[in-house]
């Protein structure tokens, strides 16, 4: 029995190390393995910046806003929470104007969220989606106002017809993670106001970046 153990073991062994040289073998007769670097000029640039928010009946309540910025070669996202990170609801609005009549038509849709905290009434809820969509526009006009001053034309000139198939501006796709203040209102005109004005200070940052060429990485919070 011993010797009969004994002539096992080693066959064991045997076939042990007979594997182990073939896994080696194939090992290096396998592919080598690739890795892939996008170009940077295929990346979108990108931006970020936190504001200190004062709001409240008496000033007294500061709220970190974040603004997150990234011009894509065919959209522009920019998102601005003040949610710990989180992105709330996600909207799109896609820009169209008529040489035939002069006008300019905002189509917004929500893609992802209802745009109100949960717990709301009907009514509160209504103008909470209200509010959010007058962001969408407002920041969606001052970006074409932008792009007219860049082309050097007027505020009431027409960028691109719809008969030709241009847009003015590419679609906007705005990430919304407002909260309300502590006496649990919405955000006032001058925090409105302030939300736009420092999105728009980052978009034309962020523009003149992306068309002088240069790319650059995430920035960190101010």
């Amino acid at each position: 029995m011993n010797a009969a153990a004994t002539a096992t073991a080693a066959a064991t062994h045997e076939l042990s190390e007979s594997l182990e040289k073939d896994c080696r073998l194939a090992d290096k007769q396998s592919s080598p393995s690739y890795y892939y670097r996008p170009k940077a000029s295929s990346l979108p640039t990108s931006l970020t910046r936190t504001i200190q928010l004062v709001c409240g009946e008496n000033d007294d309540e500061v709220v970190p806003t974040t603004i997150v910025l990234q011009l894509f070669s065919d959209r522009i996202f920019l998102s601005i929470t003040q949610l710990s990170g989180k992105m709330g609801s996600l909207f799109v609005c896609n820009v169209e104007e008529s040489i035939i009549d002069n006008s300019t038509t905002y189509h917004i849709s929500t893609l992802l969220g209802t745009g109100v905290a949960g717990g709301n009434n009907s009514n509160i809820a209504h103008q909470e989606v209200s509010l959010r969509e007058v962001y969408v526009r407002r920041l969606a006009e001052r970006i074409g106002l932008h792009a007219r001053k860049i082309a050097g034309l007027g505020e009431g000139s027409i960028l691109g017809g719809s008969e030709t198939g241009a847009r003015p501006i590419p679609p906007l796709v705005l990430g919304l993670g407002l909260r309300p203040n502590k006496s649990g209102k919405s955000v006032s005109i001058e925090s409105f106001n302030a939300i736009v004005d420092a999105a728009m200070e980052l978009y034309e940052e962020g523009w003149r970046i992306c068309h002088s060429g240069s790319m650059v990485g995430m920035e960190g919070p101010d």
